[in-house]
């Protein structure tokens, strides 16, 4: 959790991403396409890789990816130290979708320093980020009883519903 507050604040320092986070994200999916037609040096784990493991990889690309460009979509205005959204609702997405990846990559990595306690796979990674969207989006409109749209939220929206599918089809 207190890295996640972490994370959160040092977005909040952050005015716009760059365009270097698209590059690398950008980077990390061509490679991860490149690997299913030939082997890429230094990154043969991938063609072992199973699909549903592969499914959790695009599912944290995807969402890096939305949340840049909801933080950038948004116009932030200075409070001294910190930037405040002035698009609530674009906020609030980019905290759903900010918790709801961070939680499963906290239980992945908490099951690479103890595998014998926490066992994770794509397939359960992709469950536990499609439960806590949908319950982190619900208690955030809940909360605030605001839920308001706009073609940036239709937007946002629709990346939430592709990002669904994708969990939908990795727990299969």
């Amino acid at each position: 959790m207190l890295a996640f507050l972490l994370v959160i604040l040092a977005v909040h320092w952050l005015d716009r991403f760059v365009p270097l986070y698209f590059l690398l994200i950008a980077g990390a999916a061509g490679i991860m396409l490149l690997s299913l037609v030939t082997s890429v040096p230094g990154c043969r784990f991938l063609a072992t890789l199973e699909t549903s493991d592969r499914l959790a990889i695009w599912i944290v690309l995807v969402v890096l990816t939305v949340i840049g460009y909801l933080h950038n979509a948004n116009i932030w205005v200075s409070d001294g130290v910190l930037h405040r959204p002035q698009d609530i609702s674009l906020w609030k997405t980019e905290l759903i979708l900010a918790v709801s990846l961070a939680t499963p990559l906290a239980h992945w990595l908490a099951g690479l320093l103890v595998p014998q306690l926490v066992s994770m796979n794509g397939q359960r990674f992709a469950t536990e980020f499609a439960l806590y969207v949908n319950f982190s989006g619900i208690a955030l409109v809940l909360w605030t009883g605001e839920a308001t749209l706009s073609w940036l939220t239709l937007g946002a929206a629709l990346a939430l519903m592709v990002l669904a599918e994708l969990t939908l089809y990795a727990s299969r």
